[in-house]
């Protein structure tokens, strides 16, 4: 495996690893919170998705950087290696917004439909 066949897997698991964590603490959050810990998992979810983006890909590019290149690093070219990553992290942090927005729009009408439903007696009808 070399260094592009890396930024290629590395750039498919940037983009996900936001939003798929996010769903499943949203999802967790719907089932075992109350409304007050959906409001703070919308506001830590949307800061932590936007810290993300704007960290990830340089941090997955500090820890694998690129190999040196003679002819790259003369300047007898545009080194572009690396920028995957960090498009890969802003496409995460975006997926992991809208995930985290997404989740808990989808909790409130949940909510509200079961207590709707809960206050409306069922009527059944006549034989």
């Amino acid at each position: 495996m070399d260094y592009n066949d890396f930024e290629i897997a590395a750039f498919w698991v940037l983009s996900f690893a936001a939003a798929v964590p996010m769903v499943i603490l949203g999802v967790l959050v719907h089932l075992r919170c109350g409304a007050r810990a959906r409001g703070r998992y919308l506001f830590l979810g949307c800061l932590a998705s936007i810290i993300y983006g704007l960290f990830a890909g340089v941090l997955v590019n500090a820890m694998f950087p690129p190999p040196y290149v003679q002819g790259l690093s003369e300047g007898r070219g545009l080194d572009l290696r690396g920028t995957a990553l960090i498009l890969g992290s802003w496409v995460g942090g975006i997926l992991g917004f809208i995930a985290v927005v997404t989740t808990s729009l989808v909790s409130s009408w949940m909510r509200r439909r079961t207590a709707r439903r809960k206050s409306v007696p069922q009527q059944l009808p006549n034989p």
